[in-house]
This record gives C-alpha cells, sequence and structure tokens, in this order.
C-alpha cells in the first residue's frame, strides 16, 4: 500500500524526541546511543509515513513501542529501527541511508537529492519542512558524509531555517549554526521524501 509522507508529523516527531533525556525513559521509543545523528533522521522519517501515532499517554506509548516491533513502516531486515539496539545499517549510517532512500525500490522509504554542493551556492528558499540534510564534517571524516539533520522549519534566510537532530542533541536549532563554520561543514545535501509503498 502506498502511504504519504506527512511532513508535519515527522516534525512533530521530531520536536518531541530531539532534546532525548529531557523525555521521560518510560515514553521513550527507540534505543538511543552517543552517534545517534542517522537513527534519529530515520525515526523522523518513519514516524512521517505513518508509523508514529502522536501523543505520550501511556496506551499510545505502548501502541507505538507494538508498532516498532512489528515494523510498522519499516522495511523488515533493511530499514528498520530497535528499541534495543541501533536497527539496520541502512538505519543509522549516514551513506547507507542515504543510498538506500534514493534507491529504486518496491518498498521503503523514497527520496530525490534537492542539493549537493557548498554554503555558497546553496539556496535556503529551497528548503521544506521534512526535508533530510547531510554535512560532510572535516574534522570528522573530511572525505564523506557524516552528520544528518532533520529540518523542521523552512526559511528564506539560513538562520531562519530550523533543524532537529542527535549527536548533540538539537531543538529547532537554526541552520546558521552549521553554515557558520564553512571550514568544519564543508559540503551539504538536501534529500526530500515523497509518498512510498510499505508492505505494512
Amino acid at each position: 500500500m502506498k502511504y504519504i509522507y506527512d511532513a508535519a508529523r515527522g516534525v512533530e516527531y521530531a520536536r518531541a524526541y530531539a532534546d532525548y533525556y529531557s523525555v521521560s525513559e518510560d515514553k521513550r521509543l527507540f534505543f538511543y546511543d552517543s552517534n545517534d545523528c542517522t537513527n534519529f533522521c530515520s525515526q523522523c522519517v518513519w514516524a512521517a509515513y505513518g508509523g508514529w501515532i502522536p501523543g505520550f499517554e501511556d496506551s499510545v506509548i505502548e501502541e507505538n513501542k507494538q508498532r516498532i516491533t512489528n515494523n510498522i513502516r519499516m522495511t523488515p531486515y533493511i530499514w528498520y529501527g530497535s528499541r534495543y539496539f541501533s536497527g539496520s545499517n541502512k538505519w543509522c549510517r549516514v551513506a547507507e541511508f542515504y543510498d538506500y532512500s534514493v534507491s529504486m525500490k518496491n518498498n521503503g522509504p523514497v527520496a530525490f537529492k534537492v542539493y549537493e554542493g557548498d554554503w555558497n551556492s546553496f539556496i535556503p528558499s529551497t528548503v521544506k519542512e521534512g526535508d533530510v540534510i547531510q554535512m560532510v564534517i572535516k574534522s570528522y571524516a573530511p572525505y564523506r558524509y557524516g552528520h544528518c539533520l532533520y529540518v523542521t522549519q523552512r526559511g528564506g534566510t539560513l538562520n531562519k531555517i530550523k533543524i532537529c537532530c542527535h549527536t548533540y542533541d538539537r531543538l529547532d536549532a537554526p541552520l546558521s549554526e552549521f553554515s557558520s563554520q564553512p571550514d568544519e561543514y564543508i559540503k551539504l545535501r538536501l534529500l526530500r521524501f515523497q509518498d512510498a509503498y510499505f508492505t505494512k
């Protein structure tokens, strides 16, 4: 069945779980570790496809935990998260998440690349809520993409665009936190997700 990519729901999820340690343990859904940026972006994408039911009531939390266990809006054995470990490589690793998202397939998340390059030629107005931004970090891995952000607010300037992310948890931080350090965040690419098919 085909499911819409509901960016508003992805944004709601991102804001609810961006500041991970402010969420009480009984309300947490997925495993969290020290290098959690792509795990978190996959969760937001999963939520946008309808994997997540919004709400923090005990009954809703339990239903969401069951949906994770049952791989609702995931691709079993390929793109999936977990309550007990980081999830599959395509779920939690930057490059593999990208390659899988833009690949041709019958089931699973579908995205296309909107932009790739440096900050000088990046046009802020092209960004939309629900997009995923990946960046190359010079001090971390200068020859490959190594960080992942989820866009929660569009804007005409880099300061007005807001993102949520993990690995230094940020809630609605301005994209300018990164663009103001072009010698460190030396390259970026922008992913936009579309409606996609899932088995359940």
